[in-house]
């Protein structure tokens, strides 16, 4: 009796081979699936005799101690510190793909061949300043500046909005997966307080840490009950069955800004923290939220974001603010410069006349700014041509005579040369100006530049992030072949053990045939 006991040890034990395999197999195109593998141990031993002083005994079959997953806890650990920072510079990267497109350096109608345009027909007027026709496409081609001018502003604005609502969503989905994490947590400990593996239920939990592991930094580790805390930011998360809760408000309620910021439910303690520099350096470039934070920033910004060092450095780590700031420090200085000549006595006598137009009345502003709540703001988004004009007889009041003759250049010789006097820089402690153009020349080269630079770091974390996904399917994935292999071994050894039933049923049937007999 003790043999067969054995041999259905063997049965059992290979029958569970055969269940595990087959599951395997069901699930080798399920994403996420780890593996799983039967563990089997030889079972206790008993004393059949003696011989001498040595005892003598025989195993009492096996017993499958474990169905275990095949997974690396390094490479998974590894995997979301990766796909963390990858995320991060992807973010930054799409962002600053999106503000090329805005300023349409890589298709389309660029800023840098409407600032051409501009100067080309500044150079025409310079031949004929009475002429009519010259006159009017020089104010049209002001107008085609303008209008791309508030376009790129409007659609930077856009951007902005979109990436606050693209935080938002990121904090959702934070919410959602960390609720996800607790109730496997529930589920799992659950599962395994009997002493059983939860292996799928594993699964699902450990496919939600790499999708946290996107949004956010995290670390983890698991407890006794097989429940996995997950700390944020260095925050409490997931602990067991609780969840921290992340929500948004206002970034500063003196404002009317709608941008928000994510904070703690708990404390209201901001989630993400800037006080110190992010970047690989600092072991603190991960996440998509950090990203989204970084690149959005806390406001809108304008010219006088750079009218001072101190000024400048608060939009400086914040990529679409700095942008907006430099692209509009541009923005100023031009339109300042050049209603200034038109409207102000010439260099050489300040106490002289203003220029005239051809109706003899002194000249008017080629630029307006709307008025605002701050004020008239010569600045993207606040500008529009002189509506005087646009009129049909508008060209007539542009002031490009001291004298009101007809051949006088003087006032276009002027916006020549400040064309090309150097005049404007993003950070006025900075002594380096350049003029217009190659101000806004180097102002797309450093967009490029960051953009160049995510691409680099992105690059080098995907490589990194493919390398040690590929070590995880190696190791975790659904061999078909091998699993094929697996389900021949456990159908023989199954097999096996089935005629060594049928041997010892024989066996007993002869003994208790004979015993039969012998009573007779």
């Amino acid at each position: 009796m003790a043999s067969l006991s054995r041999v259905i040890s063997g049965l059992n034990a290979s029958q569970t081979g055969l269940e595990v395999t087959g599951h395997n197999l069901a699930n080798a195109n399920t994403a996420g699936y780890v593996r799983q593998q039967v563990l089997q141990n030889d079972s206790f031993y008993m004393v059949v005799g003696r011989n001498g002083k040595d005892l003598l005994s025989v195993g009492a079959g096996t017993d499958v101690t474990e169905i275990r997953q095949i997974r690396d806890e390094f490479l998974d650990k590894a995997y979301r510190t990766q796909i963390s920072s990858q995320q991060f510079y992807k973010v930054q990267y799409d962002a600053v793909m999106e503000i090329e497109t805005i300023l349409g350096e890589v298709d389309g109608e660029s800023f840098s061949g409407v600032l051409r345009d501009f100067w080309g027909q500044l150079q025409n007027l310079s031949t004929a300043p009475q002429d009519q026709s010259i006159r009017t496409q020089f104010i049209q081609s002001a107008s085609v500046l303008v209008d791309k001018v508030n376009y790129i502003d409007e659609k930077l604005t856009d951007y902005q909005n979109s990436l606050n609502l693209q935080i938002k969503e990121a904090v959702g989905r934070i919410n959602y997966l960390a609720e996800g994490i607790k109730e496997l947590n529930e589920k799992i400990s659950k599962y395994e307080i009997g002493g059983d593996r939860a292996n799928d239920l594993r699964d699902q939990r450990n496919n939600l840490l790499d999708e946290l592991a996107q949004y956010i930094e995290i670390s983890y580790k698991e407890d006794k009950a097989g429940r996995v805390d997950v700390l944020a930011e260095g925050h409490t998360l997931v602990s067991g069955n609780l969840v921290s809760k992340i929500t948004t408000t206002g970034i500063d309620s003196s404002t009317v800004s709608s941008f928000i910021k994510p904070v703690w439910e708990a404390d209201n303690s901001e989630v993400i923290r800037f006080n110190k520099p992010i970047g690989a350096e600092f072991q603190n470039d991960t996440g998509k939220l950090k990203a989204l934070l970084l690149t959005r920033g806390n406001t809108s910004a304008d010219y006088r974001d750079t009218k001072d060092h101190e000024a400048y450095k608060k939009v400086e780590p914040y990529l679409i603010p700095r942008i907006q700031a430099e692209f509009d420090r541009l923005i100023h200085d031009l339109t300042i410069e050049i209603n200034k000549v038109l409207t102000s006595p010439p260099p050489s006598d300040e106490n002289g006349e203003p220029p005239k137009g051809l109706d003899g009345e002194k000249g008017v502003e080629l630029f307006i700014a709307k008025e605002t709540r701050d004020g008239k703001l010569y600045s993207a988004g606040n500008i529009i041509i002189n509506p005087i004009l646009l009129d049909n007889d508008g060209y007539k009041k542009l002031g490009l005579s001291y004298d009101g003759t007809v051949g006088d250049t003087q006032v276009v010789q002027e916006l020549l040369d400040i064309w090309k006097r150097p005049n404007s820089t993003y950070d006025e402690t900075i002594a380096h100006k350049l003029n217009f153009e190659d101000y806004y020349s180097e102002f797309v080269t450093r967009v490029a530049e960051g953009g160049n630079k995510a691409s680099q770091k992105m690059d080098e974390k995907q490589v990194i992030v493919t390398s040690i996904t590929n070590n995880r399917s190696s190791i975790s994935d659904v061999s078909t072949d091998e699993e094929m292999t697996n389900l021949i071994k456990y159908q023989h050894a199954y097999n096996a053990s089935a005629r060594m039933v049928n041997i010892i049923d024989s066996m007993i049937d002869t003994i208790v045939n004979r015993t039969g007999l012998v009573g007779r």
